[in-house]
């Protein structure tokens, strides 16, 4: 640590790198405590797309257009989750076909004979393992569900039902989903509303304290 001419002390580039860091790591620890108390269900959507395993890519294309989506839930009959079915499948689906860049309002494209079961992704490499369709509940705090998303590389997280169905393989239903983004929407609002609290609080003492003040206590 230097020291001025005025006798004011001074911190080195190091020493205040270091003070920003820890900064930055306690905002980020913060932010961690916060999305632990928070739920999934605070912040996932129930406006999703699903469309069928036995639909045609192409059906799947233009119902992810029409609603401005690059992603769409598979479901069975049942409506039990199956998979996933993203923009990126169907071009690695249609490159197969023809060599092109083939953009998603496309209908020109020979996708017909390419059912929606052969192309969604059904499972993915988690940690080093082949494991199933990512998934989480609504009840999931929302730091392990940023975490599994971080972990995966996925943007959007199925959320379902709890017990699933024996005779089903134990699969579930879906709920919802979550979108990685809505996870850090909704830690903002939940800041902003802990802050007005605490401000809303911190008035009313001070007025409180005025008051006895102002009455000689």
């Amino acid at each position: 640590m230097r020291t001025s001419a005025r006798g004011y002390s001074s911190v080195s580039a190091a020493e205040e790198l270091s003070v920003i860091e820890k900064a930055a790591d306690q905002e980020a620890l913060d932010d961690d405590m916060l999305l632990e108390d928070l739920r999934v269900s605070k912040a996932m959507s129930k406006k999703y797309l699903k469309v069928s395993m036995a639909a045609t890519v192409r059906e799947a294309m233009k119902c992810m257009h029409d609603n401005h989506q690059k992603f769409a839930l598979v479901v069975d009959e049942d409506e039990f989750l199956e998979g996933i079915i993203t923009l990126g499948d169907i071009r690695r689906c249609l490159s197969k076909k023809q060599p092109s860049d083939i953009s998603m309002g496309d209908s020109t494209a020979d996708v017909n004979p390419c059912l929606v079961s052969s192309v969604c992704t059904k499972g993915i490499s988690f940690r080093g393992q082949e494991r199933g369709l990512l998934t989480c509940f609504a009840d999931t705090d929302l730091a392990i569900a940023r975490e599994l998303m971080e972990a995966s590389g996925v943007k959007q997280l199925p959320v379902v039902n709890r017990g699933g169905e024996p005779h089903k393989g134990r699969k579930r239903r879906v709920i919802a989903v979550l979108h990685y983004e809505s996870i850090w929407n909704c830690l903002r609002e939940e800041i902003n509303h802990r802050k007005s609290v605490y401000q809303h609080s911190n008035r009313k003492d001070n007025n409180e304290e005025e008051i006895i003040n102002s009455n000689g206590y």
